[in-house]
């Protein structure tokens, strides 16, 4: 933002790597100011009143109001810098989880001593002092909850509990023009600020639990019938819009009315107008830019998208269909070494469905490339290039399913092991090729080289004139979240091994809000891809974020739905119906329904070898999960059960309800079937969920552990049941939380111990932390994912230290798996309304990041992965 010819800026969005507002001279460049330290800020995270620890987030348009820069924070509230030195005002990062609360969003404007944020009117003079009718915990925390801790004046009438199409007043000297029930323009230097009694609060609010003390008026200059949307004051205009047509707006002498004194039809809906250069843009939300000027142009000039053209086949069309049949990479990222003449990188995006990054140090190739790329539609869309070396470029790991170059030369001969060793850490798991064309008489002795490298999971062979380096395979020690408690055993934890702490940043996206039931979106990791099933079925690779395709099935969305991944198919079952997913293109191969004397719905679905084992109503089922025939059934006494399958068992128990204080159903049982024939090999007293331990090949009740060959007790467990009379939720009640081989998480939601499932001890003292908010644990062999002080989190084990990811929320079911290697964050925040970043994210251990060994540097001994 430009003002009085200092211009105003926002860098970074991430509280752990460092956030910037900066000020610098327009005409010099120098800097005026800086604040660099706002990225931890004590007692600015709000969310259910915790008080903790926040960062600002700058995010959206900036804006100049009483002396101030306001900064707005994307869902966060938006932030007040004093606008000479750049001293961060208050700050609160708000609590929009409730109805008619602050929320964030992009948006402020504002003149005089008035703001608007997200369709809310503030007083930004005056100090908030709103008080809640009965403190939560005797803390008085309302006044924080609104933007800088100002004095809101009014409520925007989308503000409910989700923030809807809010009004976006235009504000210009004492004028606030905005949209109610037509165009109104209101006086600001004549407002009349009251407070509202609490007879019109009970009348006007029922439903907010929180209403806002005081409320203005305005005097009303003029009034306009419209339907359309105030976008921007421009000169003597005012400017309106909606879908399919702009309309400029005289604005009158006082006395008079306005009057409407042009109109133009346009294609779309108007997003954004823009005015500069005596002439008005018009963005639409389909695409489309329009330019308006003063005098009519016939006819407009008309630029259309640019698309490929057919091109003639050469060499590089037969060279780039050879390295895709070779290699069978068709999707994903490529990575060019070196531009060339650009035919390889045109025919790689033109027969695939690769999106191409280019490296190449010719600034001239470097041009000429991306006019090419542009005029096929491609630059920006499908490519990239960039001027500079690849192999000292800054890239993430795991990046490339296909390395590839028209002259290798140009880095050395392709021939040189250190070239491999260099560029191997760029390449994605299960399968990223690097081809080089080494000279036959090197090739064989490349490819008994590459083993003796010390690049974990590397392979190396000769495909026709190529030499194909590749990453086969998962990480060393990765593992994936196959099912809703991470396996088919239904440990609770992935057997991931790969991830630790500390974690830096690999990707992020902004992806829709998958659905409006919090906690209702299923998430399945493993094979390098993640998928989500809400609304639509939909897969995201793990290591790049990148969107792999999107399915429909064909059932609706419910809560019970299931999803489970196995070597070579999801399932995803919705009522009766249970359909097989190819995992690469989201094709169905199979459908089938439970048996007509089941009435259904799929329950606790488990994958196991060629079986899939689950539950319909009383009715214990296991089928065929290729064939979908009904291999066994058998009918229990409840349809409260716990399933878990390993060592060809099927483990099932009945669960109970345990009333406070009351003894246990001893009727209740845990029972173990063999997966195959389906029958019943041993029966004991259940009552609560089962766990399947592989090391030990146990069976864990809340009871205790038991040998999952007969039943008989191994190690007998605490009764860590609440008292009589205590009144605790069913997550505080404390339960076998996980099991991670030979040991035991037994806790609740904000606390575990660690038992020696092989005697039942405990080996630790117990470890406790405060979620505040909803939100499950998940784990797996290093960590636990949680929600820790409002902010997602995970907890090490070995060290017991808590990692929180500022600023971002672990939703109401946790959105942490560790899988794959790679901590996946995806958002899950469909329905959640709290001030958090709506972001996907994925992590990755801190030594991967760092920069790997580069050709000069390279040694044969390494073993980074």
């Amino acid at each position: 933002m430009l003002h009085d010819g200092i211009v105003y800026f926002g860098a970074g969005i991430w509280s752990g790597y460092g956030v910037g507002i900066y000020a610098l001279d327009a005409r010099s460049g120098q800097l005026v100011w800086s604040n660099t330290d706002s990225n931890r800020i004590a007692k600015a995270n709000m969310d259910h009143g915790v008080a903790h620890e926040a960062g600002l987030t700058p995010q959206g348009y900036l804006a100049v109001v009483h002396g101030m820069l306001v900064v707005p924070c994307g869902a966060q509230l938006p932030a007040f810098l004093d606008l000479k030195t750049g001293k961060l005002g208050t700050y609160t990062m708000g609590w929009g989880g409730r109805n008619r609360l602050p929320k964030g969003t992009w948006f402020v404007a504002g003149s005089l001593n008035y703001l608007s944020h997200g369709g809310d009117l503030y007083d930004v003079a005056r100090p908030n002092d709103e008080r809640f009718p009965k403190p939560p915990k005797g803390t008085d925390f309302k006044a924080m909850l609104y933007a800088g801790g100002f004095t809101r004046l009014r409520v925007d009438p989308t503000n409910q509990k989700d923030l809807g199409e809010f009004d976006e007043p235009v504000f210009a000297s004492n004028v606030m023009y905005h949209n109610d029930r037509g165009v109104v323009a209101s006086d600001l230097a004549e407002a009349k600020r009251e407070e509202r009694s609490p007879a019109e609060l009970a009348k006007s609010h029922p439903d907010d639990p929180y209403p806002d003390k005081w409320t203005a008026t305005f005097r009303t200059l003029w009034r306009l019938p419209s339907k359309l949307k105030v976008h921007i004051h421009a000169g003597p205009h005012l400017y309106l819009a909606g879908p399919g047509v702009i309309e400029a707006v005289r604005l009158p002498p006082a006395g008079e009315s306005p009057k409407v004194v042009w109109r133009a039809a346009i294609e779309g809906t108007p997003h954004r107008l823009l005015a500069a250069a005596g002439k008005l843009f018009v963005v639409t939300r389909e695409g489309s830019l329009y330019a308006f000027g003063a005098e009519p142009k016939a006819p407009p000039v008309v630029h259309a998208l640019p698309t490929a053209p057919a091109g003639s086949a050469d060499a590089w069309t037969t060279t780039a269909a050879d390295l895709l049949r070779t290699t069978k990479v068709r999707e994903g990222y490529a990575l060019v070494i070196g531009a060339g003449s650009g035919r390889l990188v045109e025919e790689i995006v033109r027969q695939s469905r690769l999106d191409a990054i280019v490296f190449e140090r010719d600034p001239v190739k470097v041009a000429r490339l991306r006019e090419r790329l542009h005029r096929a539609g491609w630059y920006g869309v499908r490519a990239s290039v960039y001027e500079g070396d690849a192999l000292a470029a800054p890239l993430p790991p795991y990046l490339a399913s296909l390395v590839v170059s028209e002259d290798w030369s140009t880095v050395g001969a392709p021939a040189d092991r250190s070239l491999i060793t260099a560029l191997f850490p760029r390449l994605r798991p299960y399968g990223g090729s690097l081809c080089l064309p080494a000279p036959p008489a090197d090739q064989e002795r490349l490819v008994e080289d590459v083993p003796r490298s010390g690049l974990v999971g590397a392979a190396a062979r000769v495909l026709g004139r190529w030499v194909v380096v590749s990453r086969e395979g998962p990480l060393s020690g990765a593992a994936p979240w196959s099912h809703e408690a991470a396996d088919a055993a239904n440990t609770g934890a992935s057997s991931e091994q790969f991830l630790k702490a500390p974690f830096e940043l690999l990707w992020f996206d902004t992806p829709p809000r998958w659905i409006r039931i919090p906690g209702a979106t299923l998430v399945r990791v493993g094979g390098g891809r993640m998928f989500l099933k809400a609304n639509h079925l939909s897969a995201v690779d793990v290591y790049t974020g990148k969107r792999l395709w999107e399915a429909e099935l064909p059932f609706g969305h419910k809560q019970t739905d299931q999803m489970v991944l196995a070597d070579d198919a999801l399932y995803v079952a919705g009522g009766r119906t249970c359909v097989a997913i190819d995992p690469a293109t989201g094709r169905k191969t199979a459908q089938f329904d439970l048996p007509d004397d089941l009435a259904g719905p799929w329950l606790n679905l488990r994958a196991c070898q060629g079986r899939l084992a689950g539950q319909s109503g009383k009715h214990l089922v296991c089928v065929d999960r290729h064939s979908g025939r009904l291999a066994w059934k058998h009918e229990g006494a409840r349809a409260n059960l716990s399933v878990a399958v390993g060592g060809g068992k099927v483990f099932c128990s009945e669960r109970t309800v345990k009333r406070w204080g009351a003894t246990a159903d001893r009727d209740a049982k845990a029972r173990a079937f063999d997966l195959a024939s389906g029958k019943v090999l041993w029966e004991i007293a259940g009552g609560s969920e089962v766990r399947y331990s592989a090391p030990l090949d146990a069976v864990v009740l809340s009871s205790g552990a038991y040998r999952a060959a007969d039943g008989t007790l191994l190690a007998a467990l605490p009764d860590e049941g609440p008292k009589p009379g205590s009144k605790l939720s069913a997550e505080s009640l404390p339960k076998p939380l996980f099991v991670l081989g030979a040991k035991l998480l037994f806790g609740t939601a904000e606390s575990y111990v660690e038992y020696d499932l092989r005697t039942g001890k405990p080996a630790g003292d117990a470890m406790r932390w405060t979620r505040r908010g909803c939100t499950i644990p998940r784990a797996s062999a290093h960590l636990v994912t949680t929600r820790c002080l409002g902010n997602a989190a995970c907890i090490d084990l070995a060290s017991r230290q808590i990692v929180l990811f500022w600023n971002v929320r672990a939703a109401c079911s946790n959105n942490l798996f560790p899988a794959d290697g790679v901590l996946n964050m995806p958002s899950l925040t469909g329905g959640c309304t709290c001030n958090y970043l709506p972001v996907s994210q994925a992590f990755v251990p801190a030594e991967v990041i760092a920069t790997p060994p580069t050709r000069a540097a390279a040694s044969p001994a390494g073993s980074r992965q």
